[in-house]
């Protein structure tokens, strides 16, 4: 009787232990179809990502691009600009100077008709 006891509990323990492999196998089938789809979904949230860098670093290349082009186009602007401004000024130091000429020319000939010389050359 012990004998075929422990024979009926042997193929009981057997029938479990299959069973909880199966059981095991079952969840861990489970376990790796949710982790491929984690993957996968991953993958192409990356690929997106990826895409959506590249959208972003071409645009702000062509912004850059343009920005130089708008700075350049500033900057001879800017230089012409000052070539302007240096022209202004040396007609205004050279209307200055003609200025101070004709100051000093007037004064002389104020000073000249104070003069007695004046005088006396108007009423000779």
């Amino acid at each position: 009787m012990e004998v075929m006891r422990s024979c009926v509990l042997s193929q009981m323990s057997e029938g479990l232990s299959r069973r909880k492999i199966e059981d095991i196998e079952k969840v861990l089938a489970v376990y790796n179809r949710k982790v491929l789809t984690l993957e996968d979904s991953l993958v192409k949230a990356c690929k997106r990502m990826v895409t959506d860098l590249e959208v972003v670093e071409d645009e702000k290349s062509m912004k850059i691009h343009h920005l130089k082009k708008k700075n350049s186009s500033l900057m001879k602007s800017c230089e012409a600009s000052e070539a302007r401004v240096k022209e202004r000024e040396e007609k205004i130091d050279n209307i200055r100077s003609a200025l101070a000429l004709a100051r000093a020319q007037h004064d002389a000939v104020e000073s000249y008709k104070a003069s007695s010389e004046y005088q006396h050359n108007l009423y000779a």
